[in-house]
């Protein structure tokens, strides 16, 4: 946290550096931080909702879909672009000395400025659906501030595997997929339960994503606590996603400064 706050401003510069290059060309420029995770929700909505007609329980579709989706984006988009981030700054590098782990927080902090506009536009969908907004919503920030500490965790950990070990993007990238998959984004948790044995739900409710999941329509969406599965409970909703967030960015940490002496024998190859 001290280095944090010493090299804050090189944070910045990293972070703007990086939200620079990803919209400068584009005509629409930052209003695509909107544009894509919206615009992909709408296509899971017609394919799911209106064609497969996939249950989203008590609440509309949509805001069943982008409650799930738009941290889902944050957290998947963040650990991808930084699984290459150190491999891509080679240059700094090698011409400034700095703590080399300041490179993928920034990336997570450019990924979380385009995430906090979203969550306002959320609240604006769930007006707009007459869906009341939970009370809960006081703690949208602590929950984004576990959210974010999870994600630097893993972003550390890759950003320092890829160096070494090229295929790691990939393996990032097939995981990443496989985990949608396991979150009740496009399904409701409570269909999950009713149709997997009891053994298999217990299971599944470790997933610390399928906790951010309950937590994040939590929330924002009044009374979605109260009609949760009795299978979701204190230990899987709020304390595993908690203790994964501190592992992963201890583990994140340690990994990181363990091959981030080994870096240059690799970027000047």
């Amino acid at each position: 946290m001290k280095n944090l706050l010493e090299y804050k401003s090189l944070i910045y510069e990293l972070a703007a550096r990086d939200l620079k290059i990803r919209y400068r060309k584009p005509f629409l420029g930052f209003f695509w931080m909107l544009i894509m995770p919206f615009s992909t929700a709408f296509v899971y909505k017609v394919l799911f909702s209106d064609f497969m007609h996939v249950s989203s329980g008590r609440y509309p579709f949509f805001i069943h879909l982008i409650s799930s989706l738009l941290p889902w984006s944050y957290f998947a988009t963040a650990v991808q672009s930084s699984s290459g981030c150190i491999l891509s700054s080679k240059n700094i590098i090698n011409q400034i000395s700095f703590p080399k782990y300041l490179i993928p927080v920034s990336m997570v902090f450019a990924n979380l400025i385009n995430f906090l506009p979203t969550m306002v536009v959320l609240l604006g969908f769930i007006v707009i659906f007459h869906v009341k907004i939970s009370a809960l919503i006081i703690f949208l920030p602590i929950l984004i501030l576990i959210h974010t500490c999870l994600i630097i965790g893993l972003s550390l950990l890759v950003s320092a595997l890829q160096v070494v070990y090229r295929d790691v993007e990939y393996i990032v990238q097939i995981v990443i997929m496989t985990l949608f998959f396991l979150t009740p984004g496009v399904y409701a948790l409570e269909e999950m339960i009713s149709k997997s044995s009891h053994l298999v739900a217990k299971i599944y409710m470790l997933n610390p994503l399928v906790g951010f999941t309950n937590l994040y329509r939590i929330v924002f969406i009044g009374g979605y606590l109260n009609g949760m599965p009795k299978e979701v409970n204190f230990l899987n909703t709020l304390i595993i996603p908690v203790i994964f967030s501190i592992i992963a960015l201890f583990a994140g940490y340690f990994i990181f400064n363990k091959y981030e002496n080994r870096f240059s024998d690799y970027l000047n190859v």
